[in-house]
């Protein structure tokens, strides 16, 4: 019987062409000699796509690109957290991530969302383990870098204190990309590509491609900030823009960021003084914090070596 068996195994093997199918695989990249091959990317491509609509009015060799962008920035991530066994089963946070991923291309609940994958041979559990490694990654950051974080909180108060005494406030709604240049990039290349990406598929969509920002989950949205509240630097860059333009790139630790003025308006508004003041310090801890993941990812990424084939 045992016999039969293995020779219907044996029948069954010799029927299957291993060079047609070893032949259809073949490596893209390497990071640390970890491989990516051509399925990787494919994944990637359809996992772009499913969530990011506007990709679908861009090139085959633009997607590709920017899939591949993409497998080897999750690679450089997962390599690096797992050094530290960072990567754990949060799963209150990466349902919430998940939730608002599909809530962002217009699903209303889950079972819906797992129909939309299918349609890009895309399954949750694929999603899960890419929102873990982001998850992840952040949790890393906070533990790593949550007391090199430094908030002048008398500052904070005394602006509020201020806003407070005015009856009139410019509150503006913003979206950012923050990217840094990699040793030997052009810094007016990369500023073209992501400037090409904008006016083809829009801030948002880009955001979601180029940006090391939390906020590149949700499109770079930031929400709305009293513009009292940025630098001055970059608040004569946002007042310099219409609703619905963006700002050349500003320089700021770690990287640039350029912004997107969405909305604003100037408001007759009575300031809960205590509310604003844990606003504005999340805000600051917030901005510390993907200032420190930027500079990290960097660093993390210059060590790395990544070949492309």
């Amino acid at each position: 019987m045992i016999k039969k068996i293995f020779l219907g195994i044996l029948v069954f093997l010799s029927m299957i062409d291993f060079k047609s199918v070893y032949s259809e695989i073949f490596i893209k990249a390497k990071v640390n000699n970890q491989i990516i091959t051509n399925f990787d990317v494919k994944n990637e491509k359809n996992y772009l796509l499913a969530l990011n609509p506007n990709f679908r009015n861009l090139s085959d060799e633009n997607i590709n690109r920017y899939a591949i962008d993409s497998v080897i920035n999750e690679k450089i991530k997962k390599i690096e957290i797992e050094k530290k066994d960072e990567i754990l089963k949060n799963k209150n946070v990466i349902e919430k991530v998940i939730q608002d991923l599909y809530s962002g291309i217009g699903i209303s609940n889950i079972e819906d969302f797992k129909e939309h994958l299918i349609k890009y041979d895309i399954n949750l559990s694929t999603v899960e383990k890419k929102i873990a490694i982001e998850v992840a990654w952040n949790d890393y950051i906070v533990q790593k870098f949550n007391n090199a974080v430094l908030v002048d909180e008398s500052k904070i108060r005394d602006k509020i204190k201020r806003l407070s005494e005015k009856n009139y406030i410019d509150n503006i709604l913003l979206s950012e990309i923050i990217f840094t240049i990699k040793e030997n990039e052009s810094f007016d290349k990369k500023f073209e590509t992501i400037k090409k990406s904008i006016l083809n598929i829009g801030f948002e969509e880009t955001a979601k491609i180029y940006s090391l920002s939390e906020s590149k989950k949700n499109g770079g949205k930031i929400g709305w900030v009293y513009k009292s509240q940025l630098s001055n630097k970059i608040s004569e860059q946002v007042g310099n823009i219409k609703v619905g333009e963006f700002t050349e790139p500003i320089t700021v630790p770690g990287g640039f960021i350029i912004l997107k003025l969405i909305d604003k308006k100037n408001q007759l508004v009575e300031i809960n003084e205590e509310e604003e003041f844990k606003k504005a310090v999340n805000f600051e801890t917030n901005r510390q914090l993907t200032m420190y993941s930027t500079l990290h990812y960097k660093r993390v990424y210059n060590r790395a070596v990544i070949n492309e084939f």
